[in-house]
């Protein structure tokens, strides 16, 4: 199943007012820990990949809310499925 339709991250106040760093391909650039140059803003799914498959934006979502957890308790014992720069099967 495909996120349909997302052409990059819709253009926000919120995001200038936060002066998050886009890719070249307009999506929010993050840190190892899912973190963006904003302290304690984390991304993930297709504002972080793109469009992609949903599986993707799932594992992205439990990786960033370990992330989260992480920067809020110190450690966390959540699941961490892929880091920021995972690539799919089909293309290693």
């Amino acid at each position: 199943m495909l996120a349909i339709g997302f052409e990059g991250v819709e253009h926000m106040a919120l995001l200038d007012g936060l002066n998050l760093k886009l890719t070249r391909r307009g999506t929010v650039s993050c840190g190892s820990d899912w973190q963006t140059d904003a302290p304690g803003v984390f991304v993930c799914g297709d504002a972080h990949r793109g469009a992609s498959l949903v599986v993707w934006a799932i594992a992205e979502g439990r990786s960033a809310a370990h992330a989260v957890d992480a920067y809020l308790m110190g450690e966390s014992d959540l699941p961490a499925p892929v880091r920021p720069g995972t690539l799919p099967l089909s293309v290693i």
